[in-house]
């Protein structure tokens, strides 16, 4: 991402790095999200994921303090990219976040489906971050 807005602007600027710090953020607790329901194929592989390795509290835990700074970065990218803060804005309309009552959910069965909610509210919420991104720009200079 950074070499590509290079190439194409020929300078490295800060809404470059906002947007791969985004990309950087979202990542962990994606996956951590998803490797809770396959958390039984990982032990069995021997991959050492998160919900591996620790209690499930703890990924929760992991898994919203990642969120919430993806939130906020989505807002550091409207400022430096002079949206305003419309681009975090956006994603937080599509619902409340899903299974915040139930993230620490104390069966599996219930951990597992509030994870599966989260990895899916966390793929649309990148991809309308993008896509709002994308519109701004058209908008912008058209």
């Amino acid at each position: 991402m950074l070499v590509g807005w290079t190439a194409v602007t020929d300078r490295l600027a800060w809404p470059a790095i906002v947007l791969f710090a985004m990309i950087v953020i979202w990542t962990p607790s994606h996956f951590w999200a998803l490797a809770v329901r396959y958390r039984d194929d990982y032990k069995a592989a021997n991959v050492p994921m998160l919900p591996v390795v620790v209690p499930f509290e703890r990924v929760a835990r992991e898994i919203i303090l990642y969120s919430l700074a993806l939130v906020a970065t989505s807002f550091v990218f409207g400022v430096v990219d002079h949206t305003g803060g419309s681009i975090g804005l956006r994603p937080l309309l599509l619902r409340p976040l899903p299974g915040r009552r139930t993230a620490l959910a104390s069966s599996e069965k219930g951990s597992q489906r509030s994870a599966m909610r989260l990895f899916g509210y966390s793929i649309t919420y990148i991809t309308v971050v993008f896509v709002a991104m994308a519109v701004d720009v058209i908008v912008r200079y058209r």
